[in-house]
Order: structure tokens, then sequence, then C-alpha cells
């Protein structure tokens, strides 16, 4: 045999043996572990997503780390910047205020794989928006809304009577009074909150019942504020009235309630409605949660449906309440809400 032929074959051979093989005397599995143990990551704990603060001048932090050996904190607030740090893995601290907070902020969560933060060294690092009590309460009534449109005892209520769960602005007071006390106005710290009832029929006049809420303020305990109204104006053309009632619908809200007279389909008269997004200027739609816009009669009694995520547009809204004596009313939460705990 030659050798050439020989070396030919030789060749073949080693082509013949499968390619696993080549890795036998190498653990695969533990060069693949050793690179995940080698990456750093940060998990934020707490606050959970969506959570504001969890006292009016206090926020707890608390993070969980993987392969560091530091952990720093950086809370960016509108008027100010506070910063932690701490040894090892894990990490608890609870930042301190010296007034209540009232506004958002952003929480950036850094660990180190080296603790000494030397030059180049990259950090696992992990972003939390803080939402402001204000943002927090809202987002907290908004998902009531929705568990109350999934459940029957809600989703399809008596609304009658003034006590039934299923009239409109029971439905609203409830997604407030479901919350409210865990808020209070820094303006006036020792008033609990509340929504005012809907005003008198003598009162409402020349208009019809059911076009605004009581004239209450912060001072008698109501957070809410007027951000627009639209009461139809007899010296006025049909038109001209519209572009006013308008003006009112473009500066809606998430988060406002709406209190109407008017006709929209499911009924004639007074209605109150929760805002769910902002006025949309694309779509000039709006999007709201309410209860009995839509119902019907049951053995004689009035039984209403639970809206979640009902839209309609600019143009509906306006032939809804731009009519003599009718109208709407924008209501609005004060911008400084704080959390409140009774232990503080």
């Amino acid at each position: 045999m030659s050798q050439l032929f020989r070396r030919i074959i030789a060749v073949l051979l080693l082509l013949l043996v499968p390619i696993s093989a080549s890795f036998a005397t190498e653990d695969v599995s533990e060069i693949s572990l050793d690179g995940a143990q080698a990456s750093s990551a940060v998990v934020i704990a707490a606050p959970a997503v969506g959570e504001s603060y969890d006292g009016s001048r206090q926020l707890t932090v608390r993070v969980q780390g993987r392969n560091v050996a530091l952990i720093t904190l950086e809370l960016r607030l509108t008027d100010q910047t506070l910063t932690f740090e701490a040894a090892g893995d894990t990490l608890e601290h609870v930042f301190t205020f010296n007034e209540p907070q009232t506004q958002g902020a952003t929480l950036i969560v850094c660990g180190y794989a080296d603790a000494s933060k030397a030059s180049g060294t990259a950090c696992a690092q992990e972003t939390r928006i803080i939402p402001s009590p204000k943002e927090e309460l809202i987002e907290k009534m908004i998902a009531l809304a929705y568990a109350n449109s999934q459940d029957s005892r809600y989703s399809f209520a008596p609304a009658q009577t003034d006590t039934d769960i299923g009239v409109c602005k029971n439905f609203v007071m409830r997604l407030f009074d479901t919350y409210s006390a865990g808020y209070r106005m820094l303006a006036y710290p020792d008033l609990p909150l509340h929504m005012p009832k809907n005003n008198s029929k003598k009162a409402c006049a020349p208009y019809n019942y059911g076009i605004e809420w009581r004239p209450e303020t912060a001072a008698d305990g109501s957070p809410f504020e007027i951000a627009a109204q639209f009461k139809y104006d007899d010296s006025l053309t049909k038109e001209e009235n519209a572009a006013l009632a308008q003006k009112l619908i473009v500066q809606i809200q998430k988060g406002d309630f709406l209190q109407i007279v008017g006709y929209y389909g499911g009924g004639n008269g007074p209605h109150s409605l929760y805002v769910i997004r902002d006025y949309d200027p694309a779509t000039q739609m709006i999007h709201w949660t309410d209860s009995n816009m839509r119902g019907k009669r049951v053995d004689g009694v009035r039984w209403g449906y639970l809206q979640y995520d009902a839209d309609a547009d600019m143009d509906w809204w306006v032939n809804v309440f731009n009519m003599k004596k009718r109208g709407a009313t924008l209501y609005r939460l004060r911008d400084d809400l704080y959390r409140y705990m009774e232990t503080e």
C-alpha cells in the first residue's frame, strides 16, 4: 500500500468519527453553567410595578441580586436625587423625605460584580417608575372597574333606587370610596377625602338635575376640581353651543369623572362615568367605564349593565348633551394627593 493511499484512508477514518466525540474530554454543560454564573442581574422586589410610596414620607426599596457584590440605588425626584449603596447581593433600604410626596419618581438600581466599582466595571441595571399617589389612585380605580365588570354581582345589577349598586353615581363613588381612606390632600392633611353627591334639583335650576355635583371645595374634604364645564347657552345658536361642548371634550384626561345630563340612547337624564384614557385627538374618541348607561327592566325593575372600555367619538358626545337645559361637568383629582397611613 502506497504512502499516499494510507494517508487517504486515515483522513477518511477521521471523517467517520462523530463530531461530538471531539468534545468527549470537555464538560460542555459546566462551561454553559459557568457562563451563566458569570452574568449579574438585579430584581426590584419592592416597590412593585405601579406602586407609589408606602407612606407619606417614605419609600421602601428591596432588591435581590445574582452574582453581585454591591448594589446601588438612585432615586430621582422632581426636586432632588437620593442615593444609597450596600455590599452584598440583597438590599433593603427606606428612603425618607422631609415632606409628604405628591410627585412621582424614578428608581435606578445597579448591581456590580466588583464591589470596588472600578473604572469600566459593568453593572446590571433595572429601572422602575414610581407613580405619583394620584396616578396610583387612578390606576387602582381603573383596575377595580375592570374587576367589577367581570363580577356578576356588578356587571348586571339593580339600578332602580338611589341605593342600588347598579346606579351610575353609586358605581363611580364606589371606585373612589374603596381607596380614598389611603390618601389625603397636602393642603388639608387632617381631612378624610370624599366624593360630593349630585347637586339638588333646585340648585341645578334652570338646568336639569344631574348637570353637576354639590359645589364642595378642598376645605370640605373634596379632592376634586372642575376642569371644564358646559351649560347650554340659550343666547347662542346650537352650532355655537356645539363648539363650546367640544372645548370640554378635548380636555378630557384619564382619571377624570364626567357628570352629564342629556340623552344617551339607553337613558334620558343624568349620568356619571369614569374616564380610563386621555381623549385621543387623532380619533376624537373617549374611552370610559360606567354603569346603567345601558340597561333593561326585569319584572318591572330597572337593571343596569356595567361597561368597561366603552367608547364613542366627539360628535356622539356633543349630541348627547348639547341641548337646552343640559350640559356636562368634568371633574379632576387635585395634584396634591399623598399616601396616608393612620400609623404614621
